[in-house]
């Protein structure tokens, strides 16, 4: 956490007026007249060709590599005719827009949701004992049986009558619920954002690559650096080595960077106990993290890599006292229980945020409804009115609650999902605010609900619900809130009217549902989503929830009472931590690095701790001088690995072959 502290009595004095720049609309146009491409470039790449994930980093590959194509493009033109060149506001307008919205066409999200809809009508038998439970999904829940079959064999067309028409009434509903969950999160970070951004000054590293690159209109001095291009071409020569070799020839030498590369598993070699405790150690040279790690304060990067190997430490201790052996109980093969520590982390990370934050809600809240002290601060530079936020959040927590139910869900396990989705939203986002992690990691609600409350706590109606609204919170990389925050750091910088930026993000945030279902539904009634053309993984949410379903009903679990120990203890220890860092600025340890150490970090650790040790050396050698005059070369680090890997993603749909996968593994 951010050092901090409550403010006590005192009110802040009134802020003046804030005169805003009017907004560029040719840069709203500009910006969404790219995305529903990008949206078909990034379903395409990643359901069939099976290239590097351009959605699913936290910069979001697709997005920035748009960016730079257009600042290329403008830097021409501002030679030529500068007049009609775009300035570094409507740059960043274009990628406000995007990076806010594109990630509601990736992971756990849109390109989930087709498949869980179509799954159940497909892989049901009287055999495996779905019929169970299948008659309780709502028939608007999910498409006709009649046009599924065609969905997973392939060579047909979405667009005829039939399946559109099929399809038509589970497209509503469900764009409606992506669309009010992406208001609500958008409502939370309009709450937060002035504590965030102006009084604790959060660093959020993400922002700091756009803000850089576009400066002057993208005549940046960035670009012009010796070292930026340094960095440009070593990730773009390591990258592309092993795109070659991978996807041309494997005589091709190369320079493994990917922690699934098995000379990069450390793990295999720590055979000899209580060493074999260390499980999977995996090491990962991605230059995009090296260089993002980089951009953070040294506490933080320190945290992150420290925690992951005391938490490898703890689990080496394990196996030294006979906790983790074939003769122990199963609860003990657990300790230490990493992942519901991280859980905990979590948790705590969400609470100490609205801690923190409690006098500028309080303040919003007064302004909002009550209005009786002219000090308080007003919400015109805001995204949204403060009572809108209000508003908004409750109205959008109560429709998405009463959704699930209407799916079946009981009223408690429908709020539950939703508190648990909220609490791994604001903590994403607050670490990615502090820490600028490459790619989200963190717990899934559905199984934090289930696992940790015990599936006999649940009906049958409850448990098949919370399935189905797995494509809300299995996989943290889509996750809204963190690029939304992002948003509107950016935004403050260009000084346009805040509510006209809200106005094209929700615009944008419309496009991308739309362009999804087009582009996922043309992609998979052409290939089948049952063939080897597709990427098998997506294509298996069509059933996995549902196995998972099956295994929660037919062997039900009370509540996990060693699991609730270890994240109530995570949640302690990261409160301790965050108050120790508000109290002391000496104390080194991070209460970010503890949860995100927990939450599977394995990809990540190691070039987060090149980049801590990259810029450790870099001040202690040569001071904040030196650290900065080394900033372009982690820049182009970033760059470099981004242009490559989106070069790579273009040649593999152009040539319609699966290819080497840059990120995330």
């Amino acid at each position: 956490m951010a050092k901090a502290t409550i403010d006590k009595a005192v009110e802040p004095a009134p802020s003046a007026p804030q005169k805003f720049s009017p907004i560029s609309w040719r840069a709203v146009l500009i910006g969404l007249a790219i995305s529903p491409l990008m949206v078909y470039w990034a379903e395409y790449t990643e359901v069939v060709a099976r290239g590097a994930d351009l959605v699913a980093m936290s910069l979001i590959l697709a997005v920035a590599f748009a960016l730079v194509v257009i600042i290329g493009v403008n830097v021409l033109i501002k030679k030529i005719a500068p007049a009609i060149s775009l300035s570094q506001s409507e740059l960043l307008l274009i990628y406000v827009i995007n990076s806010a919205t594109f990630g509601l066409c990736g992971l756990g999200s849109m390109q989930f949701i087709p498949n869980l809809l179509a799954g159940p009508h497909y892989y049901t038998t009287s055999a495996d004992g779905w019929n169970k439970w299948t008659h309780l999904i709502p028939a608007w829940a999910v498409p006709s049986p009649s046009v599924v079959g065609a969905y997973y064999r392939g060579q047909s067309n979405f667009f005829t009558p039939e399946n559109i028409s099929g399809w038509t009434v589970p497209i509503i509903i469900w764009s409606s619920a992506v669309l009010v969950m992406f208001f609500m999160t958008y409502c939370v970070g309009t709450l937060l954002r002035r504590q965030w951004v102006e009084k604790e000054k959060l660093l959020f590293p993400i922002v700091i690559i756009p803000l850089e690159i576009t400066k002057n209109g993208g005549d940046s001095s960035v670009w012009k650096s010796k070292l930026f291009w340094g960095g440009f071409a070593i990730a773009v020569v390591v990258e592309s080595l092993a795109a070659a070799h991978y996807s041309i020839a494997p005589t091709i030498p190369y320079l493994p960077i990917k922690p699934s590369e098995n000379a990069l598993n450390m793990g295999q070699h720590i055979t000899t106990p209580p060493w074999n405790g260390t499980g999977t150690l995996l090491l990962a040279f991605y230059p995009m993290v090296i260089g993002l790690t980089y951009l953070l304060s040294l506490d933080v990067s320190f945290s992150c890599w420290f925690f992951y190997v005391l938490f490898k430490a703890e689990a080496i201790m394990a196996v030294a006292f006979g906790m983790r052996d074939p003769g122990a109980s199963s609860t003990a093969n657990r300790v230490p229980f990493a992942g519901e520590q991280s859980t905990g982390g979590f948790l705590g990370l969400a609470v100490m945020s609205f801690i923190f934050a409690l006098p500028q809600l309080k303040r919003s809240f007064q302004y909002a409804f009550l209005k009786r002290n002219p000090l308080l601060e007003g919400d015109q530079d805001e995204p949204l009115t403060y009572r809108t936020a209000y508003v908004g959040l409750f109205a959008s927590l109560a429709a998405l609650v009463g959704f699930a139910m209407a799916l079946g869900a009981s009223l408690m396990a429908a709020v539950g999902f939703f508190l648990i989705f909220l609490v791994i939203m604001v903590a994403l986002a607050r670490i990615r605010a502090e820490a600028g992690i490459a790619l989200n990691v963190g717990p899934q609600v559905t199984p934090t609900l289930v696992n940790y409350g015990g599936s006999s706590s649940f009906t049958h109606s409850d448990l098949l619900a919370v399935s189905m609204l797995q494509d809300f919170g299995s996989d943290p990389r889509a996750m809204s809130l963190p690029p939304q925050m992002e948003a509107m750091k950016i935004s403050q910088s260009t000084n346009t009217n805040p509510r006209h930026v809200t106005a094209a993000i929700f615009a944008g945030a419309f496009i991308v549902v739309v362009a999804s279902w087009i582009s996922l539904l043309a992609i998979y009634y052409h290939y089948g989503a049952a063939s080897a053309n597709v990427d098998s993984w997506r294509t298996s949410w069509g059933y996995y929830p549902y196995t998972t379903l099956q295994s929660w009903i037919q062997t039900p679990k009370e509540a996990d009472g060693p699991g609730l120990s270890a994240i109530a203890f995570g949640f302690v220890f990261t409160v301790f931590l965050a108050v120790m860092r508000s109290r002391f600025v000496w104390w080194p340890f991070h209460p970010i690095g503890y949860a995100f150490g927990g939450a599977g970090a394995d990809d990540m650790w190691f070039p987060m701790f090149l980049g801590w040790v990259a810029k450790a050396l870099s001040i202690r050698f040569g001071g904040i001088k030196t650290f900065r005059n080394a900033l372009p070369f982690f820049i182009g680090l970033v760059i470099g690995d981004i242009v490559i890997s989106a070069v790579w993603a273009i040649g593999y749909v152009i040539t319609g072959s699966p290819g080497y996968r840059t990120f995330p593994v």
